[in-house]
C-alpha cells in the first residue's frame, strides 16, 4: 500500500481540520481513496469521494472494531500453542524411558 500525506493542515496535535492522507495501490498503483484524521473521527472516503459524503467512524468505535478483529485471532494463537505445548507433554511422555521399580525386600 502506498500512503502519502495529502494535506498536512495542522500543528502538533491534530485540530478539528485533521490530516488527509491519500492512498493508493503500491508503485503508482490505483488511487483507493482518501483517510482523513481529525480528533474526533476518521472519515474515509474511497475513490474520488468528497470529504462530506465520506464514511465517518469514531475514535471510539474505530478501536472497538480494531479490539474485535484481534481478539479471535489472539484466542486461535493461545489455544494452538496450548494444544502444541499438551502435545509435547503427551509425546515426552510416550518417548521416556520405563522408571524402574524399586527392588522388593
Amino acid at each position: 500500500m502506498d500512503v502519502s500525506i495529502k494535506s498536512f493542515d495542522v500543528e502538533m496535535a491534530v485540530k478539528n481540520k485533521g490530516i488527509e492522507l491519500e492512498i493508493s495501490e503500491p508503485n503508482d498503483g490505483k488511487r483507493l481513496g482518501d483517510l482523513v484524521i481529525t480528533k474526533s473521527h476518521l472519515i474515509w472516503c474511497e475513490g474520488k469521494t468528497r470529504r462530506e459524503n465520506g464514511q465517518k467512524i469514531k475514535w471510539t468505535e474505530f478501536v472497538a472494531i480494531v479490539n474485535n478483529v484481534q481478539k479471535p485471532a489472539k484466542a486461535k494463537k493461545a489455544a494452538s500453542k496450548k494444544a502444541s505445548s499438551k502435545t509435547a507433554k503427551k509425546v515426552s511422555a510416550k518417548t521416556a524411558p520405563p522408571v524402574a521399580e524399586p527392588a522388593a525386600e
